[in-house]
C-alpha cells in the first residue's frame, strides 16, 4: 500500500522501528533522518552487500524485529520477493520501504512504501532517499541531506536544484563549498567499496546519537581515509585494464573490468562522462557476484521495464541527470546477461539512447 506524507509520519511518530539501510552516504544518511526524528530506541541493520541477501539475513530480521514497532527499509532497492520475505521475517509488524529507485512491489500483508519516484523523476525532484524522507517529516539535518544528494549524483548534484536549495539552507556556496559534501561522500563510498562492514554498521548509530559533526566524523576516521587511498587506486587500475568494445555503431560503449573493490557502479558513471552522447555498459564480476551498470541513457525506465520482462532483476533510476540501470546476478550467467542487455537496448534504441 502506497502511504502519502501524513500516513508515514503518523506512523513513525512515537514508534520504535528497526531501520534497514542501503550501505552507500545516501542509505546511511537515510537512517540518520529517520532517527533524529524518531529519537531514541531506533535499531540499525545494514543488509550484506548484495540485493539478493539469503535465509540467514531474514533470521537476524526476525531477531531484532521482534521488540519493534515497526520495520523501515530506506534506499534498498530489491525485488519484490526480498521484500515479501522481509515481511515474513517481521511476522506481522508493519514492514515500510522509503526510496527513490524506479521500483516494483509486492501485494502482502503489512507491507506499505513511501516512494514519489517509483515511477521515475524527469524533473530530479528526488535525488536522494534522504531528501524524501526529509520532505516528508520536515526534520533533518541539511548537511546530512546534502551529502546524500551528492553522493547518488556526484558532480550533476551542482545542477540539481534540490541540491542548490539544501547549500542554501546552509549559507554555502554551491561552486565553492561543494567539495566539502564531496569529500564526505567520498569518504562513505570508500568504506561502500572496500566493504568495510564493522565501519558502516555503527556509523548511523554514532552519527545520529553521538552528538557529533557529521563530516567531521566521517572526515577524521583514518579506516575510511585508508580505504579511499586503496579502492582509488583500484579503480584506476582497472579503468585501465578494462576490456573494449563497442555496439550499435559505436552509440554504445562496452567495458569489462575486474576489481578487487566494490567500485563497477563508480566506474560507469566516470566512464558515462568520458563518452558523452554514448550509452555505457560495464560489467564485472564483485565477491563472485556479477554486476551490469548502464549509463549514459536518455530514459533508462523502458530498459529496465524491458530487463525485467525478460526475467532479469533490474534495477535503477530514471531522474533529469541520473539515468542508470544496474543488474546483479550469479557469476555463471553475467555473460548472458550482458548479451541480454544489449540486445534489448538494440530494440529500445531509439527510446532510451540519446544520439
Amino acid at each position: 500500500m502506497s502511504l502519502n506524507r501524513n500516513s508515514l509520519a503518523a506512523l513513525l511518530a512515537g514508534g520504535e522501528p528497526l531501520v534497514i539501510h542501503h550501505w552507500d552516504a545516501d542509505g546511511v544518511t537515510s537512517a540518520v533522518t529517520i532517527a533524529q526524528f524518531v529519537g531514541r530506541g531506533v535499531s540499525f541493520l545494514v543488509p550484506p552487500f548484495t540485493y539478493r541477501p539469503k535465509a540467514d539475513f531474514m533470521n537476524v530480521v526476525a531477531g531484532l524485529s521482534a521488540d519493534k514497532d515497526l520495520v523501515l527499509v530506506v534506499d534498498y532497492n530489491v525485488q519484490p520477493e526480498v521484500y515479501a520475505s522481509i515481511v515474513a521475517a517481521a511476522a506481522g509488524k508493519p514492514v515500510v520501504v522509503i526510496d527513490h529507485h524506479v521500483s516494483a512491489y509486492p501485494r502482502v500483508a503489512n507491507f506499505y512504501y513511501y516512494n514519489p519516484a517509483a515511477e521515475g523523476d524527469p524533473m530530479g525532484l528526488w535525488p536522494s532517499a534522504a531528501h524524501v524522507i526529509a520532505d516528508a517529516l520536515g526534520f533533518y539535518d541539511p548537511m546530512l541531506i546534502a551529502v546524500s544528494i551528492y553522493g547518488d549524483l556526484w558532480e550533476e548534484a551542482l545542477n540539481n536544484r534540490v541540491y542548490r536549495a539544501y547549500m542554501n539552507e546552509l549559507g554555502l556556496d554551491v561552486e565553492r563549498d561543494s567539495g566539502l559534501i564531496r569529500e564526505c561522500a567520498m569518504q562513505l563510498w570508500a568504506s561502500e567499496a572496500a566493504r568495510l562492514t564493522d565501519v558502516i554498521g555503527g556509523l548511523a548509530y554514532s552519527l545520529a546519537y553521538g552528538g557529533v559533526d557529521p563530516c567531521q566524523a566521517i572526515l577524521s576516521d583514518p579506516r575510511m581515509t585508508n580505504a579511499r587511498e586503496a579502492v582509488e587506486a583500484d579503480m584506476r587500475r582497472a579503468i585501465n585494464d578494462a576490456e573494449r568494445g563497442e555496439a550499435l555503431g559505436g552509440r554504445v560503449m562496452i567495458y569489462g573490468i575486474k576489481a578487487s573493490y566494490r567500485v563497477t557502479g563508480m566506474i560507469a558513471r566516470q566512464l558515462a562522462r568520458q563518452n558523452p552522447g554514448k550509452a555505457v555498459v560495464v560489467y564485472s564480476l564483485e565477491g563472485g557476484v556479477g554486476k551490469v551498470y548502464v549509463r549514459g541513457l536518455r530514459d533508462s525506465r523502458p530498459l529496465i521495464e524491458r530487463l525485467r520482462s525478460k526475467g532479469l532483476s533490474a534495477g535503477g533510476k530514471s531522474q533529469l541527470g541520473n539515468n542508470v540501470v544496474s543488474l546483479e546476478v550469479p557469476q555463471e550467467s553475467l555473460d548472458v546477461t550482458v548479451k541480454e542487455v544489449i540486445r534489448s537496448m538494440e530494440e529500445l534504441a531509439g527510446s532510451i539512447l540519446l544520439a
